[in-house]
């Protein structure tokens, strides 16, 4: 990440993947989460074993899943969460999804 006169580079979701934007609504305990998705799908959501300490996830938090490919439209697994920061770089530039930002 760059610091500077908005030169911010920032992690976007990657569709072929099948990652997604989404909004937590819920800490569920044992690595787990529920969140809103931007395709408006709620979803169980794993934290992997490698992010487990570096990631500390809130309620409200915005988020990168990538949906699982068995199961797909109930669970996903945490790829990235963004700073306070990058969420208001991202509203600025109009490429956070509606469904997801009015939650």
């Amino acid at each position: 990440m760059r610091t500077g006169s908005n030169n911010i580079k920032i992690k976007l979701p990657y569709k072929p993947r099948g990652e997604l934007m989404a909004v937590v609504r819920e800490i569920s305990g044992g690595s787990r989460l529920t969140a809103i998705c931007e395709d408006g799908t709620g979803r169980m959501v794993r934290i992997g074993g490698r992010l487990k300490k570096k990631m500390w996830v809130r309620v409200g938090d915005i988020i990168i899943v990538k949906k699982w490919e068995i199961q797909g439209d109930e669970k996903s697994d945490l790829v990235y969460r963004y700073t306070k920061t990058e969420v208001e770089s991202l509203r600025r530039k109009g490429l956070i999804p509606e469904v997801i930002d009015r939650v």
